[in-house]
């Protein structure tokens, strides 16, 4: 089992979407799909997250 660790510079002024984007083209399309994604965030931000990503 191997674990990794991504640190991505974002600016906070970005939306949702973009974040979405950047998750996509980094994470995404190097590995399959995830099990878990650990967000240091509020549950209104992982929601409209998980929403934008579903989309």
């Amino acid at each position: 089992l191997t674990k990794f660790t991504y640190f991505i510079l974002y600016k906070k002024s970005n939306t949702i979407k973009n974040l979405v984007y950047i998750f996509i083209k980094v994470i995404l399309s190097n590995y399959s799909l995830l099990k878990e994604i650990i967000f240091n965030r509020n549950k209104l931000f992982i929601l409209k997250f998980e929403k934008s990503l579903i989309s």
